[in-house]
């Protein structure tokens, strides 16, 4: 029987052709088998039978599916292994005696597809070996080591495969033709039809000709082609390899009446001429249209926008396609922004097994259980630490984002804030591991049996503890539906497939572990690694009432016939579509000539990717039916230039100059609506500035808060002198920090630590001193004391204020902060002042349960207006007539009196007023005094009428008068800060928000500058 080949260009009608071909079949009562490349295509041409009321006889399946049958009948029943298999034996014949490779994801990869390539050419290791050798012999022993491995390899892999009874996809199907070959009968007459393939690979081309030509079965190819045209030049040559078997050729012809009236004239134009040189420019009418975002994010707000509007138009959601590659686009953004639009949407892709919450959970569980030989044999000995190190006996390779990986599954606590609490607890103590973190777990919770039951499936072998890891796999999926018999949301169908996904690699590497022990997982971690390469087919396939999100452009072809009124083509950036070349990471192209040239042996030959990509071009563009957008940013995350693919040029060229003149147009970061032309027109440029004019504008109008008990709360409220501080340089920032007060996950910083514990020690030591002299004073004299005193303040003192996470640093930044500490405590004792420490760490305002700790005896120091001030003075000096000095421990570099008030430095000074009115002294002076930096002088503000001599800068002396005045200013603005608060005006500070400016919390504040 003949092969039949219909060839035409894009929407000739070759799917009419193809249904009619099956009809023509039926009619003659022969079951005929309609093969088409994807599992919608297969679902959409079902149902086309069925309305075309047949019901039974034709079977639609995929490739596999035809493949499977030919195995079938055939008879070559060799058991064949998995993908996740297969990479287990590659990984062993990479690695075996003599080999050396290193066995990483990409070459195993690679490996895998060289390996399909040479079992579909019935390339055996012999053939490859004698190919090799004589290469060696023509070259003088020149052959490249690559080629050599890779002999090594096959050959070690087919002998793997031969000792455990298994074969590979390739081979077999290979093995099924072989045996059609020998014996047509097999297959008997069963008509073969294959639609919808952008192209045909070598495993494809083979089952052509043996069922067409050898077999003698009805077979019907149907084949984007017309000859002469360059957006076809990537499908020549298989054009060339089938024309010659065909026995009929039937050729279509274009048909410009697939094309709206409105777009025909444009559409029917760009898919006749694409890359076709010295082609006319037409007017494009609105049927194509450009979009350029200053980044990604206002490339996917331009489109979502155009979408938005056809619907608005009345156009069906499920007539308008996506097409996006993840190279340039991302697809987590575009379900974002699309969701934010409010546009119905369907988009499957491939994800990792881990990105999923079931597939992370197992994951991270396994890599929490410890390594085999490392186990502890009793539960004391797991409690066990190293105190050098501060790690537990029994080491996991895990790390504490796994163990709460696994704890933070759905349903899996029935209290999921005990996770939350074990990571603020972990990361605070710098228990980053595993084993660290489930240690703290137990000390408030209950045992963690789980880890344990895998321990012991580890130790019993590779089959058990893949069994228990399939367990624990159902139990996470089962987790959050215990009690419940309902069907799954559409939110919960990525846990089905990544269940589905999980249990198909389990149960290969389980059969794997029952033939060949020694491939299989040997420990949970490495276990966990195989799991790590699991892919899953994420999301919804496309819908009648969605627009279809598509990544990869070949996905066009396998529609299944779809139509598509309008179509988007997102991410044209140079080096994306078109792709950019790259080299073979096996066997290259040179490598293939030369292997052919002296041996005979002729391997497939990379595709031209350039012409292959122009094709993928023409077939998405000639698609949409009366609306083709094309979309690209011009700059990306990091504001370095992107430019669009040249291929925008080569549609560019086929209309009139206005097509690219005209493109709308977002800038990077905007978040409007607004859409520009971006020419030379000065309309466009003044609307562009005066929406920047109004973008600043509006910035800083925050609303106030509004709620009664809350500005209720604000106004009774006490301050504290650092609370003020926060709200001068942002209120949000602080509205974050002081009111909601978020448990920091981190420990705190080094710095802030060192500064906890610096004042500890420095309190301690000025107390011992009054204790053994009757005066806290530092002296020449009794310096050498202070510093014995001071090693052991901070010694006694450590345990409360661990100065790092990091045990290997402790030792470090102890010595660091007790040289600093001595060097203070030299100046000072050489300083020799009048003085002498009257209050250390003097709190006032505190009241019992206060947060800061215990309640002090000084009631809350009243600013005026119902304002409170509370805080905590680190030291007051003072003589007998009553004069004091307030000093506050700050690090280096702290303002002089000049900038309080501009830099919003209240502390000092309000501190002052507050020892006037709670200790009935008389405040002559108050300095920030550092205590690390080259220079520690204090700085601050002195009395010149007090009388008092201090060793400080000398324009931090000031009149009284002046002195007074500060300090009533630092008193009003205090005032005022509280008052804001009592009103509710949070405003937004980005500019003196964090350390240098910028915003400290923008995922909440969300004030852009």
């Amino acid at each position: 029987m003949p092969i039949t080949l219909i060839t035409g260009p894009a929407n000739a009608g070759k799917a009419r052709e193809v249904m009619s071909a099956v009809r023509r079949h039926l009619a003659h009562g022969v079951q005929p088998l309609l093969i088409v490349p994807t599992q919608a295509g297969a679902e959409h041409y079902r149902c086309e039978l069925v309305r075309a009321g047949v019901v039974l006889g034709a079977r639609v399946e995929r490739f596999e599916g035809l493949i499977g049958e030919a195995v079938r009948r055939a008879g070559t029943g060799e058991p064949a292994l998995g993908r996740i298999a297969r990479e287990r034996v590659l990984a062993k014949a990479a690695g075996a005696p003599g080999g050396g490779v290193q066995s990483t994801p990409g070459l195993l990869r690679a490996l895998a597809v060289m390996v399909a390539e040479l079992e579909v050419q019935r390339v055996t290791p012999a053939r490859l070996g004698a190919a090799l050798r004589a290469w060696e012999a023509a070259d003088g022993g020149d052959a490249t080591a690559g080629v050599e491995e890779l002999w090594r390899c096959f050959g070690e892999y087919r002998r793997i495969l031969a000792q455990i009874g298994r074969t590979d996809h390739e081979r077999r199907a290979a093995q099924a033709l072989d045996a059609l070959r020998r014996k047509p009968a097999l297959w008997g007459a069963t008509p073969v039809i294959m639609y919808g393939f952008d192209d045909f690979g070598a495993l494809q081309l083979d089952v052509i000709e043996t069922l067409g030509t050898v077999v003698g079965a009805p077979v019907t190819v149907s084949l984007t082609y017309e000859p002469g045209r360059a957006a076809f030049a990537g499908r020549a040559g298989t054009f060339q390899t089938i024309a010659p078997l065909a026995s009929e050729h039937r050729r279509l012809q274009a048909r410009a009446e697939y094309y709206a009236p409105a777009a025909r004239t444009a559409l029917h134009h760009l898919e006749r001429s694409l890359f076709e040189p010295g082609a006319a420019q037409v007017d494009s009418g609105g049927a194509v249209r450009l979009l350029e975002g200053g980044g990604e994010r206002a490339e996917l707000e331009l489109v979502a926008g155009e979408i938005a509007q056809l619907l608005e138009q009345g156009m069906a959601a499920g007539d308008v396609a996506v097409l996006a590659r993840p190279a340039s686009t991302s697809m987590e953004l575009l379900e974002e922004v699309f969701g934010d639009a409010r546009i119905p949407f369907s988009l499957q892709r491939r994800r990792v097994f881990a990105d999923t919450a079931i597939g992370r959970a197992l994951i991270g569980l396994l890599r929490c259980v410890a390594a085999p030989g490392n186990e502890a044999s009793e539960a004391g000995e797991a409690g066990a630490e190293n105190t050098a190190a501060g790690e537990p006996s029994s080491r996991a390779p895990g790390e504490l984002g796994d163990l709460l990986a696994w704890l933070r599954a759905p349903g899996l606590l029935d209290v999921p804030a005990l996770a939350d609490s074990l990571e603020l607890r972990a990361r605070r103590s710098g228990a980053l591991s595993a084993g660290r973190a489930r240690l703290l777990w137990e000390e408030r919770n209950w045992r963690l049996e789980t880890l344990d039951h895998l321990q012991v499936s580890q130790q019993r072998g590779a089959a058990a503890l893949i069994e228990r890891s399939s367990r624990e796999l159902y139990w996470l999926f089962c987790a959050p539906r215990r009690s419940r018999a309902e069907l799954l949301a559409a939110s919960e169908l990525d846990e089905a497939a990544a269940l589905a996904a999980g249990r198909r690699a389990l149960a290969q590497l389980r059969e794997l572990a029952q033939i060949a022990p020694e491939l299989a997982p040997a420990s949970a971690a490495e276990l966990a690694g195989v799991l790590g390469g699991v892919e899953l087919l994420s999301g919804e396939r496309p819908l009648a009432g969605a627009v279809a999100v598509l990544e990869a452009l070949s996905l066009l072809n396998a529609e299944g016939g779809r139509h598509v009124r309008a179509l988007f083509v997102c991410g044209l950036q140079e080096g994306v579509f078109p792709q950019s070349a790259r080299a073979q990471p096996l066997l290259s192209e040179q490598e293939r000539r030369r292997l052919a040239e002296v041996s005979g042996l002729l391997l497939r030959e990379r595709e031209d990717l350039l012409a292959s990509e122009r094709y993928l071009l023409y077939a998405a563009v000639s698609r949409p039916q009366e609306r083709l957008v094309l979309s690209w940013h011009s700059a990306d995350d990091d504001g370095q230039t992107t430019p669009r693919s040249l291929f925008v040029d080569d549609v560019c060229d086929l209309f009139e100059p206005e097509l690219l003149a005209t493109r709308a147009w977002r800038r990077l970061g905007a978040v409007d609506d607004l859409a520009l032309a971006r020419s030379n027109d000065s309309s466009a440029l003044e609307a562009l500035a005066a929406d920047s004019g109004a973008s600043a504008q509006a910035e800083g109008a925050d609303e106030p808060l509004r709620d009664t008990h809350l500005l209720g709360e604000l106004a009774a409220r006490p301050w504290s002198a650092s609370s003020l501080e926060r709200w001068i340089g942002c209120p949000v920032a602080w509205f974050v920090e002081r009111l909601l007060r978020p448990d920091a996950l981190e420990s705190d910083p080094e710095p802030l630590a060192r500064g906890a514990l610096a004042h500890a020690a420095l309190k301690d030591t000025l107390e011992g001193l009054r204790r053994e002299t009757g005066s806290a004073r530092l002296t020449r004299g009794n310096l050498a004391r202070a510093r014995e005193l001071l090693a052991s303040a901070l010694a006694g003192n450590e345990a409360g204020h661990p100065l790092s996470v990091a045990p290997e640093r402790r030792a470090a930044v102890r010595r660091r902060l007790q040289a600093d500490l001595d060097r203070y405590l030299t100046l000072a004792a050489e300083s020799e002042s009048p003085l002498a420490p009257r209050e250390l760490e003097l709190g006032f305002g505190f009241e019992e349960g206060d947060e800061r700790g215990e309640a002090s005896q000084l009631p809350a120091f009243e600013l005026g207006g119902g304002v409170r001030l509370r805080g905590r003075i680190d030291r007051v000096d003072a003589d007998e007539a009553g004069n004091a000095v307030v000093y506050d421990y700050k690090g280096k570099g702290p303002p002089g009196a000049a900038r309080w008030i501009k830099d919003g430095k209240l502390q000092v000074a309000l501190y002052m007023r507050a020892t006037e009115e709670l200790l009935g002294l008389r405040a002559a002076g108050g300095f920030y005094q550092p205590l690390t930096g080259s220079d520690l002088r204090p700085r601050g503000v002195l009395d010149a009428d007090s009388g008092l001599e201090l060793d400080c800068v000398s324009t931090d002396v000031r009149e009284h008068a002046e002195l007074r005045e500060l300090l009533d200013q630092a008193v009003a603005v205090a005032r005022e800060v509280a008052a804001q608060a009592a009103g509710g005006r949070l405003q937004a500070r980005p500019d003196t928000c964090a350390f240098k400016g910028g915003c400290q919390y923008p995922t909440i504040c969300r004030c852009e500058r």
